[in-house]
């Protein structure tokens, strides 16, 4: 997977003037998660508070104050990047305390392992937080 591609194929809101890093934040936290625990599978909890952890590390970035989770992971299930595991249907994506209670597992898809496993990715990664 040619990250290059990959990035230029998400679709990223410019609702006020810049790209959303939502999509490009969850990237690097899927990675961070990925190097940490070399599993496909993931945790809800760990996974919003790596988000949270990123978004406060590269925030300098960009100019969005809206750290939610739930709109870039719905955009990645409707990509086929993940697919959840869930206890009850979910709501509202903007729920965050729904998303802990429903979601049991997280589970990437070979696409999206073969982007996080490429040389280098982290810094391509964040050199398109907002670009």
């Amino acid at each position: 997977m040619d990250p290059e591609e990959f990035v230029k194929g998400l679709k990223r809101d410019k609702a006020r003037g810049n790209l959303a890093p939502h999509q490009i934040i969850l990237l690097i936290s899927f990675l961070n998660i990925y190097a940490k625990l070399e599993s496909k599978y993931f945790d809800i909890t760990e996974l919003e508070s790596e988000f949270q952890q990123v978004w406060k590390d590269y925030k300098s970035q960009f100019a969005s104050t809206n750290n939610n989770i739930g709109l870039p992971l719905k955009a990645f299930i409707n990509r086929d990047y993940i697919r959840l595991t869930l206890k009850n249907d979910i709501s509202n994506f903007r729920n965050t305390q729904e998303l802990k209670r429903e979601i049991s597992t997280i589970e990437i898809d070979t696409i999206l392992i073969q982007l996080l496993q490429q040389n280098d990715i982290k810094s391509y990664l964040i050199s398109k937080i907002a670009h």
